[in-house]
């Protein structure tokens, strides 16, 4: 081999070698497998030769990339290494072990999928559905922020559209959808551009929950015999009545209101909950604003997120105060976006005419003061108010609703009129 070519090879290994460091800088999503949890997070690489600095949050990260081989040395803002992660690179996909103060684990990172140029519409048909909140349900669908999901779930008792079973009961849900690029510490939104019944009769419970009631009238109710509380949908005339009321019943309907009863991500760590409950994660809040047009907001505890819709209901009162709202099939489309890196501490949503914040607790009084607390971090945070100054505008302004009273979770919404918002400076 002469020497020319000898040099021209050399020269287009290096070159290659130079393009695949290039193509490995830029942005990583990172996977950290602990013994009892699972942590991911964003971070930043870039190769300069065999060198490699970086960033995650607000740690530095500093290392070697030599012949495939990769050192990553975490470093904190106060100078300290916080941990060491080796690892090999192939096919564009990091894998190896590591040391997080003398914790072991295991890691991985890949690069964020590519966004198509436009947003998507898809449209989605179920197959099957699911009754609790949990990680370790894969998802039905990928998507990405600006997306759109059309979609349809079944009521609570597991009926579809057709009036045929297909879950067992319990809010069965459907999803979960797995949002591009969502990691934990995000906010994930989702507009419901649609909600729509889809079948001409509910189901509803028949008593006031207990927990709402005097304990001398509870024990004290005289109930109606053979009570039917299956209910006819007229979407025409836009009601709800009574299917076999009874006489005093017979004029009776209820505007039709389509809502979402269930709308949540997974919740955090490895925790499962049913379908029936709720927590900062959303979930079963049966709040009766959640409907066509209105946007929600909810925390991000897992990688994509993996958001979990249905429980429709015809129509609700405040709070659901029979156990079971107008529950009923339903067709909907949702919108969904990822605010990086603000995270919230419990449900948000908003409408035209309202900011609110979603409190969930064990009692009401603890629901109450999440919903109040959430909504002084909002005008604080948002409008750069401090304490007093948001005090001024919650003790004036702030209006509340009982969103739900049923489960082990009961809700208490604090909202805002946008008409007082309006005269604040958004920052």
């Amino acid at each position: 081999m002469n020497r020319f070519l000898l040099y021209s090879l050399l020269l287009i290994f290096l070159l290659a070698s130079a393009q695949a460091q290039t193509n490995l800088s830029g942005a990583w999503i990172l996977t950290e497998q602990f013994p009892n949890d699972t942590h991911t997070h964003r971070m930043t690489l870039e190769f300069n030769g065999e060198k490699l600095t970086g960033q995650s949050g607000v740690d530095k990260i500093e290392g070697t990339l030599i012949n495939g081989a990769i050192t990553m040395k975490w470093i904190s803002p106060n100078g300290q290494s916080e941990s060491i992660f080796t690892g090999k690179v192939q096919d564009g996909i990091f894998k190896g072990e590591g040391d997080w103060g003398g914790i072991k684990l295991q890691w991985s990172a890949r690069r964020p999928a590519t966004k198509p140029a436009a947003p998507q519409t898809h449209t989605f048909t179920p197959t099957e559905f699911h009754r609790t909140f949990s990680h370790a349900i894969p998802p039905v669908l990928h998507i990405f922020p600006g997306d759109t999901v059309k979609t349809k779930s079944v009521d609570a008792g597991g009926n579809d559209e057709n009036s045929a079973r297909r879950s067992l009961g319990g809010n069965p849900l459907t999803g979960p959808f797995f949002i591009e690029g969502a990691v934990p510490g995000d906010t994930l939104v989702i507009k419901l551009n649609r909600v729509r019944t889809n079948r001409d009769w509910a189901m509803s419970g028949q008593g006031v929950v207990s927990n709402a009631l005097a304990p001398g009238y509870l024990m004290n109710q005289k109930r109606a015999n053979n009570f039917s509380s299956r209910w006819k949908i007229d979407t025409a005339k836009g009601i709800a009545f009574l299917d076999k009321p009874t006489d005093p019943l017979k004029t009776f309907t209820v505007p039709l209101q389509p809502m979402m009863g269930c709308i949540g991500v997974a919740p955090p760590g490895r925790d499962v909950v049913r379908t029936g409950d709720s927590g900062v994660f959303g979930g079963n809040m049966d709040y009766n604003q959640l409907r066509e047009g209105t946007t929600i907001y909810l925390p991000v505890f897992q990688d994509g997120a993996l958001l979990f819709m249905g429980d429709g209901h015809a129509a609700q009162g405040d709070g659901e105060l029979t156990g079971d709202a107008l529950e009923t099939s339903m067709d909907f489309e949702f919108t969904v976006d990822v605010i990086p890196e603000k995270s919230i501490s419990t449900p948000r949503a908003e409408n035209n005419d309202y900011v609110m914040a979603i409190g969930i607790g064990g009692s009401l009084d603890q629901a109450l003061q999440r919903a109040t607390s959430e909504m002084a971090r909002w005008l604080e945070n948002d409008y750069k108010l401090n304490s007093t100054e948001a005090a001024m505008v919650l003790g004036f302004a702030v209006k509340y609703d009982v969103a739900d009273l049923v489960g082990t979770q009961v809700s208490i919404v604090a909202k805002i009129p946008k008409t007082v918002l309006a005269q604040l400076k958004r920052q």
